[in-house]
């Protein structure tokens, strides 16, 4: 195990922090797609999303509809800005590890880099979404507005943490780009609106980061009793507009943040052993 000496540490981390925003500048083509993104998905909700649905009896059906689309696109942005960067650098990451730097210290900058530039995305989505669709202000813990904007930076950086943990596990980026493909898939299957989830797979929707990105935006708007009169809730007690049901979601994304690093570390350490040996 590598010693970690604080000082030495957080030197090394504002390096490979100030290093990551360098490469992504200096790289156009990733600078364009984190600049973009949002935008664009910001563009999606306004082609698909009808303004009143939170507020028309008619559509009200709708408003789930649209809670689901705004978890799975921050969940995409956030596996999609993530899954590359270890992979890409790791031969790097490797050269620079048996000189002394600090593999904990490579992993967290990298989440740092991108929950900083996680939080721009996650304003702009957030802002696009409440300029489109209509949501009404429960104000549950704190402000609703902003009490949105929290669970779509969670779901974006709990994605990236996953994203980091399948970066670190393969060597290229091309390999990890059908596991990519699989957590997708996943997000959509097993969040519980789609599709019921029951007996052993309640153990897989644990881990599902739109199952709980859903939980706290249901709680947060009120879903379940707002389509009570259509019995067309979400059905499950998580949903209900309360205090600890929203607090509750997002400590499941902020324990599966940490543990995804702590992981994406250890795959990353484990690695580099067996190198050395």
């Amino acid at each position: 195990m590598q010693e970690i000496r604080p000082g030495k540490f957080f030197r090394q981390l504002g390096v490979l922090i100030a290093r990551n925003f360098q490469l992504i500048w200096n790289d156009k083509l990733i600078l364009g797609s984190l600049i973009l993104q949002s935008p664009l998905m910001v563009l999606v909700i306004y082609l698909v999303g009808d303004p009143d649905c939170f507020t028309s009896n008619l559509v009200n059906v709708g408003s789930r509809t649209m809670l689901f689309i705004l978890c799975a696109v921050s969940t995409f942005m956030g596996i999609l800005n993530s899954y590359r960067e270890i992979c890409k650098d790791r031969e790097v990451i490797f050269r620079e590890a048996s000189v002394g730097v600090s593999l904990l210290a490579t992993v967290l900058s990298k989440a740092v880099t991108l929950l900083l530039v996680e939080i721009v995305q996650a304003g702009i989505l957030t802002f696009g979404f409440l300029r489109i669709i209509h949501v009404p202000q429960n104000n549950l813990l704190i402000g609703t507005n902003v009490e949105i904007y929290i669970t779509v930076l969670l779901m974006m950086f709990c994605s990236s943490a996953m994203g980091l943990l399948i970066s670190s596990a393969l060597k290229s980026s091309e390999s990890a780009i059908l596991l990519v493909l699989v957590l997708i898939i996943g997000q959509v299957v097993f969040s519980g609106v789609m599709f019921d989830v029951g007996g052993a797979l309640t153990y897989i929707s644990t881990i599902i980061v739109c199952r709980w990105g859903m939980g706290a935006l249901g709680a947060i708007t009120d879903i379940n009793s707002r389509l009570a009169w259509l019995r067309a809730g979400l059905d499950s007690n998580m949903y209900d507009a309360t205090v600890p049901n929203l607090v509750h979601s997002w400590r499941m994304l902020g324990l599966l943040i940490v543990v995804c690093l702590i992981a994406a570390w250890l795959v990353l350490y484990l690695a580099f052993s067996r190198r050395k040996s």
